[in-house]
């Protein structure tokens, strides 16, 4: 690759094989990693219920330019007690029993809503500026649909239409990662894009949401941990495959302290991270390691693997340092079946 992405169009190649079977033959019309609101305990369903409902609230307030009135906005979410349902929202308990659920409340917790909720507060703090507006409507529409992907039965109807025929293309992941200031409570980063295609990726809205889940959750751990406050974002088409796929590559700068624990647990099997269940943080906070766990089991489901594990074993995921990068990848079958 070349521009701002750090690594070679041969180190690229040689991260995986080329030719990553798709075992696949049925359409992909729901998430492995994903639960019914009645999977979900008693006092959490009406939390998950009102953070849709309110983020819907959100998105109406957008008019075609995806423009609005920003005390309008605000006036809303007071009346919603917005920053109390956050709380709420971040309190809910990972799921340590149920595996999937666990990986649901994750996402849900986590996906696009983190950064839009840090949107909202400067927006509060009337810090926001003109391109923000932009942001917060990507995130809020990108959210919707990250939690029906989570939860199908939360909103039937959507549901239904996330699962027809209609084509998504690269450029919607380019309109809103190319070269974006994103910002997180826990860390800012500069992403940049090297996108060496731009056609069909995916022929339903719930395939390209299960994308994104796994872009978010790569994005948001690189710009926590990004030593520079750089993320760089690759896409690269393998043509050579029998059934053609994307690699998309993550790479972010990591400080001496972040390599030595990753050498300490990993050696140089950087690509067990994706069993999940490991956390880094140098300031004591604590995490589950669901997210890197979620992207492979979401991998796997898009190829017809039978799981996380095999995505891991035939490198359809995967992670390696080079140089003082830490490198993430993982491939995404173009628009098939």
């Amino acid at each position: 690759m070349t521009g701002a992405f750090p690594l070679s169009d041969e180190t690229i190649k040689a991260l995986a094989p080329c030719n990553l079977p798709l075992l696949r033959r049925d359409p992909f019309v729901r998430s492995v990693s994903s639960a019914s609101i009645l999977d979900f305990p008693p006092e959490v369903q009406p939390v998950v219920r009102r953070l849709y409902d309110t983020l819907l609230a959100v998105f109406g307030r957008f008019d075609q330019a995806r423009q609005l009135d920003y005390h309008d906005l605000l006036h809303m979410l007071r009346e919603a007690g917005w920053n109390d349902l956050i709380n709420q929202v971040r309190s809910i308990s990972l799921s340590q029993h149920n595996l999937v659920l666990g990986q649901v409340i994750h996402d849900i917790r986590g996906g696009s809503l983190q950064a839009l909720a840090l949107q909202l507060q400067l927006l509060e703090y009337d810090q926001i500026r003109p391109a923000d507006i932009e942001r917060i409507y990507l995130l809020t529409r990108d959210h919707l649909k990250i939690m029906r992907n989570c939860v199908p039965d939360l909103d039937p109807v959507r549901t239904a239409r996330d699962i027809e025929l209609r084509a998504h293309g690269v450029d919607l992941l380019l309109e809103k990662w190319q070269r974006a200031d994103y910002r997180l409570p826990d860390g800012t980063a500069q992403i940049m894009v090297d996108a060496r295609y731009n056609g069909v990726v995916a022929d339903r809205c719930v395939e390209f949401s299960a994308l994104d889940r796994v872009v978010y959750n790569l994005i948001n751990n690189a710009t926590r941990h990004s030593a520079d406050h750089r993320v760089m974002v690759g896409i690269y088409p393998l043509f050579e495959c029998q059934s053609p796929s994307l690699r998309f590559v993550v790479a972010n700068q990591i400080d001496s302290l972040q390599r030595s624990a990753l050498e300490q647990r990993f050696g140089q099997q950087w690509s067990q991270l994706f069993r999940g269940g490991f956390t880094f943080s140098s300031n004591g906070s604590h995490g589950h390691g669901f997210g890197l766990a979620i992207c492979a089991e979401l991998v796997a489901n898009a190829y017809g693997l039978p799981n996380g594990a095999a995505a891991i074993a035939g490198s359809y995921v995967g992670a390696r340092p080079h140089g003082d990068l830490f490198v993430a990848w993982f491939h995404w079958p173009i628009a098939a079946p």
